[in-house]
């Protein structure tokens, strides 16, 4: 049995099959070297990013108390870094790149029902993204051409931004709806409580309490002094005070409840605004990928000696097996 060989024994049927090994060794060289001759060469290009730190726009730039507010130069750190891995390596991000860069026909992604799927596979083959020792994320691609390596890697890098955007999107159009509705209903009440304020001003109620307070004061003077024509023009007013008085102070208590909700509603509203129309960007780009001419893939020399190499262990294997049989035959 073959396990029963010694070293010596292997060497010696190794010399003996010699020729055949020479034969294996020639064919396998010629047939693996037309093939990988015929194999397309692949260029490489690296892109390296750090991830920024992810709050939004507001919270970093315009939020009023500065205090609270996070650096937004400041590297992320490495829940950042792993959320910015899961958008670079998202399904949604290689549909973008793949669209951009019509990777659907750079790559000869079959046209099918499954031409996602064979764009995953492919796009497992081309493209490496992985975080380094320095919490940094290295983009690396593949491509047929120098050019078209580099454009796709920093598309990748370009177009993370856009996903993040596409991704928060739906929540802050959401919140930018419920404030702005808040918003424009505080204007509207507020609008509404000063026309009827100036209605009851038209009518001569211009401060309820200070009017009261004051004609109060002149309504005792008249009746000291026992001036009835004071005392009668005291009246109407005081009357229309008495009349006007409770919904003037309703409307001016509502208005100043509406007046101090309003800058914070304001700020609120544009802070959604800025969320929803503005996106600061996800990473810092600390190496940009370039255009690199020399080939990078496929290495043909390794590829030829890793062959030959495992062709003539296979024909080993069956010489040594075909031996084995012989010698049971022969017993």
């Amino acid at each position: 049995m073959l396990e029963n060989i010694s070293s010596k024994e292997l060497f010696i049927k190794i010399y003996k099959w010699r020729k055949t090994f020479i034969k294996i060794t020639l064919i396998s060289t010629l047939l693996i070297g037309t093939i990988v001759y015929f194999m397309p060469k692949q260029y490489k290009s690296t892109t390296i990013l750090f991830a920024a730190r992810q709050f939004s726009v507001s919270k970093l730039i315009i939020e009023a108390n500065a205090g609270n507010q996070e650096d937004y130069m400041q590297i992320g750190d490495e829940d950042d870094c792993e959320k910015l891995i899961q958008l670079l390596t998202s399904d949604a991000l290689k549909i973008k790149v793949a669209d951009a860069f019509n990777l659907w026909e750079r790559w000869d992604i079959k046209d099918t029902n499954f031409s996602y799927h064979y764009l995953k596979l492919k796009w497992d083959d081309q493209v490496s993204i992985k975080r380094t020792e320095f919490n940094s994320i290295k983009v690396e691609v593949y491509d047929y051409t120098a050019n078209g390596s580099a454009q796709i890697a920093n598309g990748i890098s370009d177009y993370c931004d856009s996903v993040r955007r596409d991704m928060t999107k739906s929540i802050a159009s959401q919140v930018l709806k419920i404030v702005k509705e808040e918003y424009n209903n505080t204007v509207i009440r507020m609008k509404i409580f000063e026309d009827s304020l100036q209605v009851l001003r038209n009518l001569g109620v211009l401060h309820y309490k200070e009017q009261v307070k004051a004609y109060s004061k002149s309504y005792a003077k008249a009746i000291e002094k026992n001036d009835t024509e004071a005392m009668k023009r005291l009246n109407i007013t005081l009357d229309i005070l008495k009349k006007y008085g409770g919904a003037y102070e309703n409307i001016h208590d509502n208005l100043q409840k509406y007046g101090a909700k309003y800058p914070d509603i304001k700020m609120k509203y544009d802070e959604a605004l800025v969320n929803y129309n503005k996106i600061i960007p996800t990473k810092f780009v600390v190496e940009k990928a370039t255009p690199n001419e020399f080939k990078a893939k496929p290495k043909r020399l390794i590829i030829i000696a890793i062959s030959v190499i495992a062709c003539n262990l296979i024909g080993l294997f069956v010489l040594l097996l075909n031996d084995s049989i012989t010698k049971i035959k022969i017993e």
